[in-house]
């Protein structure tokens, strides 16, 4: 398996001591960090994945920020077909 991961043409591996002493889990690393905060007395929890950067958890809504937000898209449709329709001698 080392002569493999090295690779090449050709290696001189004499001997190879692999030891491992007193594996806890205080070693090993995760790639994943775990926060929580509280807006408005309600607590949210969330989690990201350090290695694909995909994030789950819990979020506040802005329901006027949403609302504003579809407002401006039916705004922006809005003004787009009354061009068109101008533009085509309407």
């Amino acid at each position: 398996m080392l002569r493999r991961d090295i690779g090449g043409d050709e290696q001189r591996i004499r001997s190879v001591k692999t030891r491992h002493d007193t594996i806890t889990f205080k070693h090993i690393l995760l790639p994943i960090w775990i926060s929580a905060y509280r807006f408005k007395n309600t607590p949210y929890r969330f989690l990201v994945n350090a290695r694909t950067g995909e994030v789950q958890g819990e979020r506040p809504w802005s329901w006027i920020k949403i609302t504003l937000l579809v407002l401006a898209i039916l705004a922006a449709a809005g003004a787009i077909a009354v061009t068109v329709h101008l533009s085509q001698g309407g």
